[in-house]
């Protein structure tokens, strides 16, 4: 099923006003939970220039969003929904100059991948996470159909949706894995 989506971005943190339009393909076996959580990712990530399910980027995997920087490398790999520990090790080796973003439905969801991550990537701390309110998505996620207009606010970890006239509020749960300290010699 195709749908279309206009989404206005409204990122009073960041003093971002803008609109961002796309048509996602929703594939077989692929929820529309999953379609609006690259939606909601698109806004709480936009930068211009963000490709949602580019397939010329890494020969094994491909993301749910990206922004590349000016060499054309990814500056910003954004994952929806399900993501393995394996995946998420190998991105951030291969590029290691690279946000990695992670959104799910649940803060829940986050902590179980959090703790995973922490234990089975050797480099995560350029990778972040965000969820939301539980039965946020999947609530909003009933009013999506094939042509859907969307209103963001964001305004530091309060989310706001209207979604075809239907409107949600959600706060945002953040998690980040912290870099590792300095642990060479210190001078005298």
């Amino acid at each position: 099923m195709r749908m279309g989506f206009e989404v206005s971005v409204n990122d009073y943190d960041r003093e971002l006003y803008t609109t961002f339009k796309t048509v996602l393909e929703q594939r077989e076996g692929e929820s529309s939970v999953h379609v609006l959580l690259k939606v909601l990712a698109v806004a709480i990530y936009y930068e211009p220039g963000i490709v949602i399910e580019p397939v010329d980027v890494d020969p094994q995997y491909r993301p749910d969003l990206l922004v590349r920087d000016v060499s054309g490398f990814p500056k910003l790999w954004i994952e929806c929904g399900q993501v393995t520990t394996t995946k998420l090790d190998k991105l951030a080796s291969r590029y290691p100059d690279a946000a990695i973003a992670v959104v799910k439905r649940y803060p829940r969801e986050v902590d179980n991948l959090y703790e995973r991550v922490e234990k089975e990537v050797r480099r995560p701390w350029g990778i972040t996470y965000v969820s939301f309110s539980p039965d946020f998505v999947d609530t909003a996620a009933n009013h999506v159909s094939g042509k859907n207009t969307c209103v963001t606010i964001l305004s530091g970890n309060e989310f706001q949706l209207v979604i075809n006239d239907v409107h949600y509020e959600t706060a945002l749960y953040r998690k980040s894995h912290e870099a590792p300290g300095y642990r060479g010699k210190r001078s005298p």
